[in-house]
């Protein structure tokens, strides 16, 4: 990514694309269309990201058409450069993807119970989720939800779906 590309540059923009693996070749393609083409995972397992996507959607409906697992992968990818609002919020972009894994992993196992989705999603906001091991669920859904909203209404398309004007101060150059 270049050095010059920030996070708000980045969200303010209309379709991120970043270089992904799609059947043995690497091509520009935003998130979504990376999900679309079934991109091949390079830092998580299709595993792993198809368990936190399935999260995410419950968390940001829209998100996993959107392409959190491939967005999620990217900025994985992406190291220093990467734009997951975790880097902002403490996690220390050498244990983004340490994170992100404990985050399958719980889910997981979590998940593997006869518990309801919800149910887990619940246990997890008020941390009383039998078994988590790692930083407190409820800040794992927090940060993984605030990535889920990114990807799916940080773009003035996202805002148009939600009937809410986009008013940058300064356009975006290009699309995200």
């Amino acid at each position: 990514m270049p050095h010059d590309l920030t996070r708000r540059r980045l969200l303010g923009s209309s379709v991120f694309t970043a270089s992904f693996l799609v059947l043995g070749d690497r091509v520009m393609l935003s998130a979504a269309e990376a999900v679309e083409l079934d991109f091949t995972p390079e830092v998580l397992t299709r595993d792993q990201l198809n368990i936190i996507a399935t999260v995410a959607e419950q968390l940001v409906p829209g998100s996993a058409n959107a392409g959190i697992a491939a967005y999620l992968d990217a900025q994985l990818r992406a190291g220093n450069d990467s734009l997951l609002i975790g880097k902002y919020l403490g996690v220390d972009v050498s244990a983004q993807i340490d994170f992100y894994e404990s985050l399958a992993r719980n889910l997981q196992k979590a998940l593997q119970t006869e518990q309801a989705i919800s149910e887990v999603l619940s246990a997890m906001w008020s941390d009383t989720q039998a078994g988590w091991q790692g930083p407190p669920a409820s800040y794992m859904l927090f940060v993984l939800r605030a990535d889920a909203l990114d990807v799916t209404y940080g773009t003035p398309e996202g805002f148009e779906a939600l009937d809410i004007p986009y008013m940058a101060h300064i356009m975006p150059e290009t699309p995200w």
